[in-house]
């Protein structure tokens, strides 16, 4: 009980001061639309091109796919391994690390703060204007809701996981920037940030399939038809995922602990 009221006064905490300022969701609300926008007139013409439909995928199911990789991102639990690279550099880090909380964790509840706010009141009016301009994809809602939640849930865990391990290895190099990029552009790219999932040939699509940088991003597959007869091992993909970068970050985090120790001493 105690891990869950700090979890949530810490998110709570960051989540006010998000919603006090304004600019921050002004900006997400912009950088919404413009891509929407942008992307959705793209494949409007390119689907209408194909005949309505794109490797048996219509264009309504793919662009609410898409949306719903753009609402996740949202989120922005991207920006935590630049927190902590910073925090790193300035030597915040040593403090926290020797205080009993786990400095990890109050990492990942700022950041769920900080993006929360945007991100339900972007996806409540995001998906009013997708009813109303796109249409409701067909959807087996049995399926959808409960595994929509489920992927939705365990991808964001599994997101800070490997952003964090990023993070943390700003103890031993001086500059993650480069690390980042790559792993980021792996999960725009994977996740159907620049093309839809849909649309990947067929080798792609098995590298998003098993990949972890795919897995952080399966809720924007939960539309598409092949979503009931997958959604099992998607699921079991992520949660082997989440153990494996689980055990990965808690190791470099012990032996990143033990550096700050040293240095702090």
């Amino acid at each position: 009980m105690k891990k869950i009221r700090f979890a949530s006064t810490v998110t709570k905490i960051f989540m006010k001061n998000q919603m006090q300022d304004k600019t921050n969701l002004l900006l997400d609300v912009f950088n919404m639309v413009s891509r929407c926008l942008i992307v959705f007139l793209l494949y409007h013409y390119i689907f209408k091109l194909n005949g309505g439909t794109i490797n048996g995928v219509d264009y309504k199911t793919t662009m609410w796919s898409m949306f719903i990789y753009f609402c996740i991102m949202i989120l922005n639990i991207r920006r935590l391994d630049s927190i902590i690279m910073n925090e790193v550099r300035s030597g915040n880090v040593e403090m926290f690390m020797n205080k009993p909380t786990n400095y990890l964790t109050i990492c990942f509840f700022r950041v769920i703060g900080q993006g929360i706010f945007s991100f339900l009141f972007i996806s409540i009016l995001g998906i009013i204007m997708m009813i109303i301009l796109v249409g409701i994809p067909n959807l087996n809602l049995g399926v959808f809701i409960p595994t929509f939640i489920i992927t939705l849930f365990l991808g964001q865990i599994l997101g800070l996981l490997i952003y964090g391990l990023i993070g943390i290895t700003a103890f031993f190099i001086q500059n993650i920037r480069p690390i980042h990029w790559v792993v980021d552009k792996l999960v725009m790219v994977l996740g159907g940030s620049y093309l839809p999932i849909s649309m990947f040939p067929k080798v792609m699509k098995v590298f998003a399939f098993i990949s972890p940088f795919g897995a952080i991003n399966f809720a924007s597959s939960t539309v598409y038809d092949s979503w009931n007869n997958e959604f099992i091992i998607r699921i079991g993909l992520q949660l082997f995922w989440i153990i494996v970068f689980g055990l990965l970050l808690s190791l470099v985090y012990k032996k990143s602990k033990k550096k700050a120790m040293i240095n702090g001493g």
